[in-house]
């Protein structure tokens, strides 16, 4: 136990080991993303008034920035609350041959002197990685039932793994980091390239175009909405072009192929950026997927690919091909979407529709569609595969932003409709594409509250007042 001990007072968090995690070689601190405000109230209450919640696991894709934002987190916790703050790698731990039981046993005979629920004085202990743990699940438990003063902060890069864990589903809130919005990135990007001109999100403008998009009451108020705010988003996006020295359309098609995951900013060589992400892929599969094997590995690749190029899944024909069972081809699937490769959407309609086996499955971030794209068919990018890109990122959006099931795609009667958001009184209707102009999907629809159409080409608000259909360009929706 000496070793552990050693590695737990030597990761006892200090001010120079916060500066060399939030801050880049330039000492900028890196800037924050959006979910830091919600972790920010979550310690501030704990820390203030003993508020639940005071176990918050970080899930999402690799290399989203979750271990950044739990560094960030203690900064903010550090300077406002309290100095006792440990960091615990789980890679350090498996090399120590050390559990996180053994961490709360040095922690109360060897650090504290006192059983955990003995003490007096809150502290921040910080976990990167959990689910790599052996026994962590119990352990997790053990660690919150004792520790009533300890606020903890996990990560874990595999919903797959942090969903299985029924014991901990009433004692953590569970936290999903998603890729980058696009303001995110224009502010990350602004801050790698010109920390002196860094361009903050709009305040609030994300919250008014969420409920004029999915929730007006009707055409006229949506209209009404997004017409009051061109001004405000026209001089946003201006902005945003001149300060980073690109067009609004070159930096969106740099956001959804390359630089929605927050690792890859800094790589400007798109071919260096397409190899991790297919390395990405490996690591996911074969440490985050507990049985894996050469066999299934195999299939999975070659159920991704098949993904990448057709994204409605059709079970029996992928069994046929595969030569397995459907039932097989259904687990590998939730398997996937639970570990935030696929985002996974249900088709529209009544509870037999949606518990049919007819299931569309987009890419969590384009960017990995894209990195199978390029094993494929190389630097070839046809507006058909850049078309599916944006389908994946309005997809992504859709999950973040809404309730979950809200947002469906169209099947049998309505399966020409690309997504189907059943708010309100009646459903809203969303149409996505390079240049679309074609109504019809909509218009065949029939009884809906209004509809938009994400067109990448224009630049500006066009409507069709009969139809009540309004064109969005595809920059607006993206500042949800």
């Amino acid at each position: 136990m000496g070793q552990l001990k050693d590695y737990i007072v030597a990761n006892r968090v200090s001010k120079k080991r916060l500066s060399a995690e939030i801050e880049d070689e330039r000492n900028q601190k890196l800037p924050q993303r959006n979910a830091f405000v919600l972790l920010k109230k979550y310690t501030k209450d704990f820390f203030t008034h003993g508020a639940q919640p005071r176990m918050i696991a970080l899930s999402g894709l690799r290399g989203v920035g979750k271990t950044t934002l739990m560094w960030q987190t203690a900064n903010y916790v550090f300077n406002n609350h309290t100095k006792e703050i440990y960091f615990i790698s789980v890679d350090d731990l498996n090399r120590l041959n050390s559990s996180l039981f053994d961490v709360i046993n040095v922690l109360e005979k060897e650090i504290f002197g006192c059983t955990l629920n003995e003490l007096t004085e809150r502290i921040l202990l910080m976990i990167d990685e959990v689910h790599e743990a052996r026994e962590w699940q119990r352990d997790l438990k053990i660690l919150y039932e004792r520790g009533k003063k300890i606020f903890i902060l996990t990560t874990g890069s595999s919903a797959l793994l942090l969903h299985e864990s029924p014991d901990l589903a009433s004692r953590w809130t569970l936290m999903k980091i998603f890729p980058f919005k696009f303001s995110e990135f224009i502010l990350a990007k602004s801050w790698l390239e010109n920390t002196k001109s860094i361009i903050f999100p709009v305040k609030g403008l994300a919250s008014i175009l969420k409920t004029a998009f999915f929730y007006s009451v009707d055409y006229s108020e949506v209209k009404e909405i997004l017409e009051s705010k061109t001004k405000e988003i026209t001089s946003y996006l201006t902005k945003s072009a001149g300060i980073i020295g690109k067009d609004i359309n070159s930096l969106i098609d740099e956001y959804v192929s390359f630089h929605n995951i927050a690792r890859f900013l800094p790589i400007r060589n798109k071919t260096i950026i397409m190899d991790r992400i297919l390395a990405l892929f490996d690591r996911i599969m074969l440490k985050d997927i507990p049985e894996m094997n050469m066999e299934v590995y195999n299939v999975f690749n070659r159920l991704l690919f098949r993904l990448a190029l057709s994204d409605e899944i059709n079970y029996e024909s992928l069994a046929g091909d595969f030569n397995i069972s459907q039932k097989k081809v259904e687990k590998f699937i939730g398997i996937l979407n639970n570990a935030e490769i696929l985002n996974v959407f249900l088709p529209h309609g009544g509870a037999r529709s949606r518990t049919g086996k007819t299931k569309k499955a987009f890419f969590m971030s384009p960017s990995l569609r894209r990195a199978l794209f390029s094993r494929i068919y190389g630097e070839k990018f046809d507006t058909t595969l850049k078309a599916k890109l944006y389908e994946d990122i309005l997809a992504m959006y859709l999950k973040n932003i809404l309730p979950e099931g809200v947002a469906t795609f169209g099947y049998g009667k309505t399966k020409n409709t690309d997504f189907i958001i059943e708010t309100n009184t009646k459903p809203m209707l969303l149409e996505i594409g390079i240049n679309k102009k074609n109504i019809s999907q909509i218009k065949s629809f029939g009884n809906y509250r209004y509809g938009l159409i994400i067109n990448s080409k224009i630049t500006g608000l066009k409507f069709d007042e009969r139809n009540k259909i309004i064109f969005v360009p595809l920059s607006w929706i993206l500042l949800i």
